[in-house]
């Protein structure tokens, strides 16, 4: 299995998982031209693509869902809160509801809900071939069931939006601060630093740091801050970080 992180930030996210038998993306919020081209330029198989798997309602993860649906010929898997809020956007597509764990061609998926304000909010374990992918993004607080669901991960896509002193020193007006900061926000470098602490494993081989913020982040900060998680428990994990505007070539694991 192996995964490649196609676009990743408020201007659009988009991951696909591959595997022997098949792939999946989740999330399109992008166009779908761009999701295209991105899955080109990584040398995806997108004959292979079975599946579109949605984490919640916000534009910047389905603004391009029901196009690349439609043009792939795969169904949009969803939960009913979020297809209610966001109809328009899947016409003529085939929707299926998400509610427990499910199974989309060869990958078992689990639903975990987060903390995020977005409609419905879920993050997902993929499985396939004996190996786990976490996708954790959108993410305001780290939860019991967070926690439980990505042990023994092989890999982890998760979100590190913000440096705490940038966010408070930035441009952003107060309540915005606060939404970003809050429950209901995003993950600071921080806190996906104790989050790896506190969950760690010997089967996790790969960590992508994921959604950085581009006014209350720096992608080197967010990927020292990890460094020193690393080296200080003597974690044995290589670290990627997520960019917008750059594909992230696949990891296979």
């Amino acid at each position: 299995m192996k995964a490649s992180v196609l676009s990743s930030g408020s201007g659009g996210n988009s991951t696909v998982i591959q595997s022997s038998g098949g792939s999946i993306l989740i999330d399109a919020g992008l166009s779908a031209k761009r999701i295209v081209e991105r899955l080109n330029a990584v040398g995806a198989d997108i004959s292979s693509i079975g599946a579109l798997v949605i984490t919640h309602d916000h534009i910047d993860h389905i603004s391009g869902a029901g196009i690349i649906a439609r043009k792939l010929k795969i169904p949009v898997y969803i939960h009913k809160e979020n297809y209610m809020s966001s109809a328009d956007k899947f016409d003529n597509c085939e929707v299926k509801f998400i509610s427990d764990p499910f199974d989309a061609g060869c990958f078992r998926i689990t639903p975990v809900p987060v903390s995020h304000d977005g409609t419905a909010n879920y993050a997902y374990t993929v499985e396939s071939e004996g190996k786990k992918i976490s996708h954790i993004t959108d993410i305001g607080v780290v939860t019991e069931i967070v926690r439980f669901r990505i042990l023994n991960s092989d890999l982890i896509i998760l979100e590190s939006n913000h440096d705490l002193e940038m966010l408070k020193n930035g441009p952003y007006p107060w309540f915005l601060k606060q939404r970003i900061s809050g429950n209901l926000g995003h993950l600071s470098n921080a806190s996906a630093g104790d989050l790896i602490k506190e969950t760690y494993s010997q089967n996790l081989k790969y960590l992508v740091l994921a959604h950085l913020s581009k006014e209350n982040n720096d992608p080197s900060l967010a990927y020292d801050e990890m460094v020193k998680v690393k080296e200080l428990n003597n974690f044995n994990f290589r670290l990627h970080v997520a960019k917008q505007d750059e594909v992230l070539e696949f990891i296979e694991i």
